[in-house]
């Protein structure tokens, strides 16, 4: 089947944000904990951690706080930009609404860094719930909410891309686990041993980006 014509005639600028955008998405999210490791005084305390700790480490560590939600920032911008990339093929194929998902996706990522800067900016003088609020907060908008919705718009651009022929069947099939994980991660709200699922389904969602990306790209330019 032939490419949409919305992915046909799309320039070479708009092309290289298939790939250069999706390396982005992995690159500034991997380079946020050793960055902010690098210049913290004590490891980031769970989202279960006393409010006393929590309050700790934000107060005692503001760059580093700052650092990591820029990173998560940039992270999910270039991610935006891939989902720009592919909303024009998307809505040719009658699905307008995906990309608004992936939007979501990124919404969650910048409200959670901005919750975690608010927390930094209002840590000595906030209360326990507070603290509380602010890092669980931070913590599902940024887990959960975040990945569910990462996978569910890497599903749904394997399935209906992939049906599409704009790549083969192995980053389809990539995408449907990838993205699956990235969805299942939202059993992490009920079963610990479940919280797994976040890392590695936000991990190979990302990287189904970077193969999806240089996959559309080459079948484009044949």
């Amino acid at each position: 089947m032939a490419l949409p014509a919305s992915s046909r005639n799309r320039s070479a600028s708009e092309l290289a944000a298939g790939v250069l955008a999706p390396v982005g998405f992995l690159g500034a999210y991997l380079a946020a904990t050793p960055v902010s490791s690098a210049v913290a005084d004590r490891p980031l305390p769970m989202p279960n951690s006393p409010a006393a700790e929590v309050a700790a480490y934000y107060a005692a560590n503001p760059l580093a706080v700052g650092l990591t939600a820029s990173l998560q920032v940039v992270s999910v911008a270039c991610f935006a930009v891939f989902v720009a990339f592919l909303a024009p093929a998307l809505r040719a194929v009658g699905a307008a609404w995906l990309p608004r998902v992936g939007y979501l996706s990124v919404a969650a990522m910048v409200v959670s860094s901005a919750l975690s800067a608010t927390l930094a900016m209002v840590v000595t003088s906030a209360s326990d719930a507070v603290v509380l609020a602010l890092r669980q907060a931070n913590f599902y908008a940024g887990g959960v909410v975040n990945v569910v919705t990462l996978g569910v718009f890497v599903v749904g651009a394997a399935l209906l891309l992939g049906r599409e022929r704009l790549f083969g069947a192995p980053t389809r099939w990539f995408g449907f686990v990838a993205g699956g994980i990235a969805v299942l991660s939202v059993l992490s709200l009920a079963m610990y041993y479940a919280s797994i699922a976040l890392p590695v389904g936000r991990v190979l969602s990302m990287v189904w980006t970077i193969v999806a990306g240089v996959a559309i790209i080459r079948r484009s330019s044949r």
